[in-house]
């Protein structure tokens, strides 16, 4: 007798049968979706404007549930989802500005899915420069304003003058700020180049301007945007005098003349009448203000047989009679120099270059003696060398600044004059003593004193034959030298300039925009935000 039932006895191979097919038939792998893909596209890499835009593109998210942009590993944001492409913008307080404006980004953007899958994308680098207004051209072949211009004017009302090549046809332009695609326009009878210079109005605010360019002719230009007198003098420089009248010198004269071009007077440079006592060797400066009100300073130089003499002249501006000479200076011959004059015409800065730095002293006018130490005529010395090639002494903030400008470097002294504390004079002001310095292999192009302690910086390439004056592609600014650099921004592949208008304003071009940009005191603080 079998002691298995058939039942039983089935059972037992079968389910032996059913091991072995488990044995030899693996299970399927566990299927770990990829991560999800996100990626920044930028528009522009550098964006000078009120807001900085970008888009991002995601994939492999059945549904996003979070995207989140980053500025290196700082968040900035989280983004509402809108699909593909999601349009971001990072408005002017959502960046950070602690390593400096223009602001350096690095720029990411993180996706997580609704089921928890995340990935972050590539960091994309971008330059943001932060302004208040931007007036776009009306295409990309136009651009709002001349190349270099001037301002006048204040708030949506303020205009711009420069002249530019229409063509083969130097021409004029001035252009509303209200109404960006009309421009006035004025034929000129002298060429408009890099080199081309347009004075503040005198009278203030409602006077003339004088428009030269250097070797090529001159112009003054009234409140009416006409013309009132044009002339292909090959003019070296001019000082205009607190009456639109214009102080004109070239290579053999220096002559007052109106703004209807009438000569009220001349000097010969080079002759044997009624001539000065040197040549020109710097900006003449029409006194206005205290008992020598109404005389007129000239820089000048005397070339003798082994030295260069440094004298200034004293003329009347009614006449153009010579009513003083001081000596200041006895250099060796063809010895280097630069001069500028405080807003008094009482001080003559006098600077000049000992090796790779730059000295600067300051020289009193109608004291006797030359200007050294054991003279009461020098008033100070710098105690420091300035390091760079001088290019130009710039006086500022009535009386306070001297900005001594290099190739290389901008150096700011302390001029105030402190009666008992002469210790102070002729200092070096800038944070830390560090000068105020172009970006890499960038040198100095234009200045521009602003309101009070402000001072603008413009940098360009160093000029060679083929372009001798480029045009600046660099801003830097600094709203009190003991504060450094409150802002700087480089184009690449572009260039810009900028102007101050009636109020103080900076206006700025940046390639073809017309661009405002935020009040110093703002600059500051988003600086300051952590």
């Amino acid at each position: 007798m079998s002691l298995h039932s058939p039942l039983r006895a089935s059972r037992g191979p079968a389910l032996l049968l059913s091991w072995f097919a488990l044995a030899c038939n693996n299970p399927p792998p566990i299927t770990i979706p990829e991560p999800p893909q996100v990626v920044i596209q930028l528009a522009e890499t550098n964006t000078v404007g009120s807001s900085f835009k970008f888009a991002v593109n995601t994939s492999g998210c059945d549904q996003v549930q979070r995207l989140e942009i980053f500025d290196d590993t700082r968040a900035l944001k989280v983004v509402p989802y809108a699909g593909n492409p999601t349009q971001v913008t990072l408005g002017t307080d959502e960046i950070r500005y602690t390593k400096g404006i223009a602001a350096t980004l690095s720029l990411s953007a993180q996706v997580t899915c609704a089921d928890g899958r995340s990935n972050v994308s590539q960091a994309q680098l971008a330059t943001f420069f932060p302004v208040d207004e931007v007036v776009e051209p009306i295409s990309g072949n136009t651009q709002i304003v001349p190349p270099y211009f001037v301002a006048e004017g204040t708030g949506n009302n303020v205009s711009f003058i420069g002249c530019a090549m229409q063509g083969n046809v130097p021409t004029l332009f001035r252009v509303k700020k209200s109404e960006p695609t009309i421009a006035d326009s004025l034929e000129m009878d002298f060429p408009c180049d890099a080199t081309t210079i347009i004075t503040d109005r005198k009278p203030a605010l409602t006077g003339l301007r004088w428009l030269w360019t250097r070797g090529r002719g001159v112009l003054a230009l009234k409140a009416d945007f006409s013309i009132a007198y044009s002339s292909d003098a090959a003019v070296k420089n001019l000082a205009v005098g607190p009456d639109g009248s214009a102080i004109l010198y070239d290579s053999t004269q220096l002559r007052l003349v109106s703004p209807a071009g009438k000569v009220l007077w001349e000097r010969t440079i080079i002759g044997d009448t009624n001539y000065l006592p040197g040549l020109v060797a710097g900006e003449p400066m029409v006194r206005t203000g205290g008992t020598s009100t109404g005389t007129v300073v000239v820089p000048l130089k005397d070339d003798g047989a082994d030295t260069t003499a440094v004298r200034v002249a004293v003329l009347t501006y009614a006449k153009g009679e010579l009513t003083a000479t001081y000596e200041l200076e006895s250099f060796p011959l063809n010895t280097p120099f630069w001069t500028a004059f405080d807003d008094t015409g009482s001080v003559m800065y006098l600077g000049t270059q000992q090796g790779e730095s730059a000295s600067v002293r300051a020289c009193a006018l109608g004291k006797t003696g030359l200007c050294r130490a054991s003279t009461d005529t020098r008033l100070w010395i710098t105690s420091q060398p300035l390091a760079g090639y001088l290019a130009a002494l710039v006086p500022y903030n009535n009386n306070s600044r001297l900005a001594v400008v290099t190739a290389n470097q901008t150096w700011f002294l302390d001029v105030r004059n402190l009666p008992g504390n002469k210790a102070t004079q002729g200092g070096i002001v800038n944070k830390d003593q560090t000068s105020l310095k172009p970006n890499g292999a960038l040198v100095a192009r234009f200045v521009q004193p602003g309101p009070s302690n402000a001072f603008y910086l413009f940098t360009s390439a160093r000029g060679t034959d083929a372009v001798p004056d480029p045009y600046p592609v660099e801003i830097v600014a600094t709203e009190e030298a003991e504060k450094g650099v409150l802002f700087r921004y480089q184009v690449q592949g572009d260039s810009l300039y900028g102007a101050l208008d009636d109020s103080g304003t900076l206006w700025m071009r940046v390639g073809r925009k017309l661009v405002k940009p935020l009040s110093l005191a703002r600059y500051r603080e988003l600086r300051e935000r952590q």
